[in-house]
């Protein structure tokens, strides 16, 4: 079942990503100035990787990190934008005996935001809402000092058989930006997937980026 629900997730996400390129293709002929159409974003960030759930409960928080570039492109000329992003990043757990981390690539195709400038500063508020899909491509797990990486060759997909490496989630944050430029973001990120197939819960990292447009 979490299989077929992954590849429903990862369809519409991809129609989602398609969608949104169509519209931007009509919308630049919207006479709007070149420099408030189209921004792209630099961020890297830390924070603490956890997994919540009924299965994780007695888990704590590890050090995590995200590096990703991001385009933003306005709707109108209110503030509203859309953009999408890629990256690294990592998610995992820990408890007296066991600890997980795990690297994966990431993907939104979907990044909804609001700029709102205040008064007659320099300064942006800009809250988020966004979809994402992630694989992790490598990673460890140790039990009683004892430590495995989360590869199994004897795995032709590369993965343990109990392990699950794919996360569909949400992601939602405020940032600050100053002088249109640079970014100070706060993000909490929560996945719909955990360990294994059958485990109920999923990731849940909260991050601190920093990023530079362009």
């Amino acid at each position: 079942m979490k299989k077929l629900f992954s590849l429903v997730c990862a369809v519409l996400l991809a129609v989602s990503a398609q969608a949104q390129l169509v519209t931007s293709r009509s919308r630049s002929m919207i006479d709007t100035p070149k420099e408030d159409r189209l921004m792209w974003v630099l961020r890297a960030g830390i924070g603490s990787n956890n997994f919540a759930g009924e299965d994780y409960e007695d888990f704590d928080s590890k050090f995590g990190y995200t590096f990703s570039i991001e385009f933003n492109r306005s709707i109108g000329r209110r503030g509203a934008y859309w953009g999408m992003d890629w990256g690294l990043g990592s998610r995992g757990m820990k408890e007296e005996d066991f600890k997980l981390t795990a690297h994966n690539v990431h993907w939104s195709p979907y990044i909804f935001g609001w700029k709102i400038n205040i008064a007659d500063t320099k300064f942006a508020i800009d809250p988020h809402i966004s979809a994402y899909m992630s694989v992790d491509y490598a990673g460890k797990y140790s039990v009683d000092d004892e430590e495995w990486g989360i590869y199994d060759d004897e795995n032709p997909f590369g993965y343990p058989v109990d392990y699950w490496p794919l996360d569909v989630g949400i992601r939602v944050g405020v940032g600050v930006w100053y002088n249109k430029r640079f970014n100070l973001d706060l993000m909490y990120q929560r996945g719909f997937f955990g360990t294994d197939e059958d485990a109920d819960g999923g990731t849940s990292n909260f991050l601190v980026r920093l990023g530079v447009g362009f």
